[in-house]
Order: structure tokens, then C-alpha cells, then sequence
């Protein structure tokens, strides 16, 4: 099933249309969509689709070569290629002057059994390919391999891309095509746990219980996702033992550095290296009040990822009890009395993708440049206070809150929005309001008679 990706699939049907050739890198982490991706844009062009496993580079050529073989009709008239460089000639030579797609996807398998590959590419793309039409793809799922050894300033292929896509997950907006007939809370539900993965939200059983799919899904030991997480770790790191540490300590509310060193008991330094690295690979965010410099000393970590924070918040400590049988004690005792808690926070994000969203369309009255969370020290009531959303503009200012709750939002919680807004300083205030269950009547009737509050329902934000 193909869903979404429409930005792209744009992209790489405006490099297509330019009739010359191209260098694509295509990378980001397994099962973020990426194959699907191009074989929908493979459906476009003539194509050659080939998937690396880990196997030896003799078997990896054989198998190229039968397909490249194939693909011309030639499959049993001619026998292997004795080389990668005289089969990609192969493919430039029988393209003639046309556009031919040529995928290599999962090339760091072939790059670790072959480690000239690099080389051959760079040597025929500045002798012989780049006068083409021919469309090569690179593809790969390991990050920091694709980064370093692909994108890097000291690979052979440095300069020579013409583009490249970094695939990340889906908003909560494009999840949710993966659910239409799901109710909006129920969509939240299923995106704030496994996040924008395709391959993850397909496993969502739209007619099961909440229940049933953490169960099916995160609680038993069989099931693909109990241990996704770790895989995806084995294969980016080498020491994941001490990442695993971090995520967790991150999960259970240690945003800071320092803290989250000390939970760890690592040095403030070696803890930092760590964290840069989960950074490359979108696993950990950073942010700062979105006042402040990126460089501010404010800053806070969290877990990027949706699924990666339900697994470490919920499941991670709790596999000894689970591989003990004790799935059913888990999801009663451990994530059901905070499940409610931790949906708050996937609210807040979504919230701000709807911002955000909206502000790329225009549909804000006013641009803003910088949208994210603020903190800081309220001097009159001597604490620090929180703004779930602050958006700052030419002189204006966008201020927002996310109630995630039963009860509606009233006329109180949005006089308590202004109050802290008076932290911060600007010509011209508006407010969002954000409701999980909806807005008193009073408060309706009080955003009728005024321009600079919008309020903002959970139907709203999926429709």
C-alpha cells in the first residue's frame, strides 16, 4: 500500500523532467518507506530495481547481471558481468540517448563486501555517465553509513550527487490516510504510538481494542515490534547498550544533559557524544525555548520518535516481566494508568504540525518565522512557567495551549493563557486553544467576538 509522499515523489519527477543525468541519494531508516517510494516512482520510467543483500560481492554481481540481463531481453545470451564498472557501461550503452532508472537499494551491503564501489561510480560518472540520461539511485537504510560514506566530504561520490532525500517519518496528518474511518482521538491514539512509519501503522488493527494492539504489537514476544528498537540500534551503533540507557532516562523525564549523565553514570562529555549521534539519526530531538539561540544553555532533550518513546517508556523496563508471561499485568498495571498522560504529549506535537502546516500555506493572517515551545522564569510568581506553543512573527506573536483532557476547555484556561503570555512582549497577541473534548459555550461565544483567539478541536485537526 502506497500512501502519501506526495512532496517526494514531486521531487523526483522535477529531476526526471530536467532529461539529464542524475544522481539521487536516498536514505533514512528501515521500514520509513523508502522502497515503496521508489518502486512508485519506478513505475514512471524504465527502470532496473535492484535490492542488496548481505551476501559476497561475487553473489551480489552475479544476480545484478541477471537482472541487467533480463531486463534487455538478454538473460540467456550472455553470461555475468566480470565487473560492477562493465555492467553499469552496459546499462549506459544500451539506454542509448534515453532515460533509464537504475535503483541500487540497501547500498551500504554493497559498499561493506565491495568498498570500491564508491570509486567505480565516481570514475564513471566523470568519464562517461554525466553526458547521459540515466537516473541512478542510491538507497540506503543505515543513516550513518549514507551520511558519512555516501554524503561525506571525504567519499568519492562527494559533489556528484544531484540530489538527495532524507526520508522521515509521516506527520500525524499523512498517518492518519492510514486510518479514514477511525475517529479523530482514536487516530491520535494510533499515531502517538507507533508513530509515522508506514510500515508500523499498518500493523494498527483499526478494529481491535487499544488494548489488543499494544498487546499484539509491543507485549508479546513474538511480535515485530518488541524488538524493533534494539535492531534498529544494532545496526547504527556499536555500543547500544549505553544508547539504551539515554532513550530510557529520556523517556522517564530526563531532558537535561546533566541529568541525564548523572542517571546514567557517565561523564557530562561522553554523554554528549552519545546524544549527537542519536540526534544524526532522528531518534532524539533537542530543543530550546523558542526564544532563545539554538546554542542556548536551555536546552532540553526528547524522543523523537513516537514508537521509540512508547517502547522505551512503557515496554523497554518491563521485559523481564514480560518474557515471564506477564503482558496482561503490564499493559493493567503499567500502561494503562499512564497511557492517557503520555497521549498528552503526542497531542502537543500534533498540535504543533497543525501550526506549522498551516503556517507553510499561509492561513495564519502572518508569517512566522520560529514556532516551538517556550520556558522561562516568572519573576511575580517566582517559578518557571510553560507555554505548550508560542509563534513569533514581525512584532506579533502566536500563543497556544493543549488541553488534553476530559473536561472542556473554558473561558478560565484561555484568561490564564494571556496571563503568561505577559512574559513575553509583543505589538500584537493572538491565542489557539487546543481541546481534546471540545470548548465551553461561554468561551465559544467569547471567539465569536474577537479576531485573535482561534480554538481548535480534535475533529479540527484531522479534518
Amino acid at each position: 500500500m502506497f500512501i502519501d509522499r506526495e512532496r517526494e515523489l514531486s521531487t523526483l519527477r522535477v529531476l526526471k523532467a530536467s532529461n539529464s543525468f542524475q544522481l539521487v541519494i536516498v536514505y533514512g531508516r528501515r521500514r520509513i518507506g523508502k522502497t515503496s517510494l521508489l518502486r512508485e516512482f519506478s513505475k514512471e520510467m524504465e527502470s532496473i530495481f535492484f535490492v542488496n543483500d548481505e551476501t559476497n560481492q561475487s553473489i551480489l554481481l552475479e544476480r545484478f547481471s541477471k537482472q541487467v540481463l533480463s531486463h534487455f531481453g538478454m538473460g540467456d545470451s550472455l553470461s555475468a558481468f566480470s565487473s560492477w564498472e562493465n555492467a553499469i557501461r552496459f546499462i549506459r550503452e544500451r539506454a542509448g540517448g534515453e532515460s533509464v532508472l537504475l535503483i541500487i537499494d540497501e547500498f551500504p551491503y554493497l559498499a561493506n563486501v565491495y568498498p570500491e564501489i564508491a570509486s567505480v561510480l565516481q570514475r564513471l560518472i566523470d568519464e562517461e555517465l554525466s553526458s547521459t540520461r540515466l537516473f541512478v539511485v542510491l538507497c540506503g537504510s543505515s543513516v550513518s553509513f549514507m551520511e558519512r560514506e555516501v554524503l561525506g566530504s571525504r567519499s568519492p561520490l562527494f559533489g556528484r550527487r544531484t540530489a538527495q532525500l532524507k526520508i522521515s517519518p509521516m506527520s500525524y496528518l499523512e498517518a492518519s490516510a492510514f486510518f479514514p474511518n477511525m475517529k479523530p482521538v482514536d487516530k491520535l491514539t494510533a499515531y502517538g504510538i507507533m508513530g509515522g512509519v508506514p510500515q508500523y501503522l499498518m500493523m494498527w488493527n483499526h478494529d481491535a481494542s487499544i488494548k489488543q494492539n499494544i498487546t499484539r504489537n509491543f507485549l508479546n514476544t513474538s511480535s515485530y515490534l518488541y524488538e524493533e528498537p534494539r535492531f534498529l540500534l544494532k545496526q547504527e551503533l556499536r555500543e547500544p547498550a549505553v544508547y539504551n540507557s539515554i532513550i530510557e532516562s529520556i523517556a522517564h523525564g530526563a531532558s537535561k544533559l546533566n541529568t541525564i549523565a548523572n542517571r546514567i553514570s557517565e561523564r557530562n562529555d561522553k554523554t554528549a557524544k552519545y546524544t549527537r549521534t542519536l540526534l544524526d539519526l532522528d531518534i532524539i530531538g533537542r530543543i530550546v525555548p523558542v526564544t532563545e539561540k539554538e546554542n542556548s544553555r536551555k536546552s532540553v532533550y526528547f524522543i523523537k520518535d513516537e514508537m521509540f518513546r512508547f517502547w522505551y517508556t512503557f515496554v523497554f523496563s518491563e521485559r523481564s516481566a514480560i518474557e515471564a508471561g506477564g503482558a496482561e499485568a503490564v499493559y493493567d498495571e503499567r500502561i494503562a494508568p499512564q497511557l492517557d498522560t503520555y497521549l498528552g504529549r503526542s497531542f502537543e506535537k500534533i498540535c504543533q504540525q497543525f501550526l506549522e502546516m498551516r503556517n507553510v500555506r499561509g492561513e495564519l493572517n502572518t508569517h512566522y518565522t520560529r514556532i516551538g515551545r517556550w520556558w522561562g522564569n516568572n519573576p511575580l510568581k517566582k517559578k518557571e512557567e510553560e507555554i505548550d506553543l508560542v509563534c513569533i512573527g514581525n512584532d506579533i506573536m502566536l500563543f497556544g495551549e493543549c488541553k488534553w483532557r476530559e473536561q472542556r476547555t473554558t473561558l478560565h484556561d484561555y484568561q490564564k493563557l494571556v496571563e503568561k503570555s505577559s512574559l513575553l512582549s509583543a505589538r500584537e497577541k493572538r491565542f489557539v486553544l487546543f481541546s481534546k473534548s471540545g470548548f465551553s459555550d461561554e468561551l465559544r461565544l467569547f471567539a465569536e467576538k474577537t479576531d485573535s483567539l482561534l480554538l481548535v478541536s480534535l475533529e479540527e485537526l484531522f479534518g
